[in-house]
């Protein structure tokens, strides 16, 4: 028996009085398949990394990983663990708009 999901909706363009039937939803969850998102993360950091760093040694150097894991990053074979997104995300003030930039071409 599989348990009840819940799944959350969220609009902040429209207030909560204001909410109308029939307005088209502007949520990121209806923006994104979740699965596709997951399918091209390894391409989306390979853009990062090869934008930020000059090559897979710097990467490993600033991520604290082995030669080979900044290597499968920089070829798109394999994407960063969440520590590692942390990471970037709290020490590149650029990253998130890059990241928003990738992910908004491709909605």
């Amino acid at each position: 028996m599989s348990r009840p999901r819940l799944t959350l909706i969220v609009n902040n363009d429209l207030s909560c009085p204001d909410s109308s039937a029939g307005q088209v939803q502007t949520s990121w969850s209806n923006q994104f398949d979740p699965y596709a998102l997951k399918a091209s993360a390894p391409d989306l950091w390979s853009r990062y990394f090869r934008a930020r760093f000059n090559s897979p040694r710097e990467v490993a150097l600033f991520c604290d990983v082995s030669f080979q894991t900044a290597l499968n990053w920089w070829g798109a074979v394999t994407a960063p663990a969440s520590h590692i997104a942390l990471l970037v995300m709290l020490t590149d003030p650029g990253a998130p708009r890059f990241f928003g930039a990738q992910l908004g071409q491709a909605a």
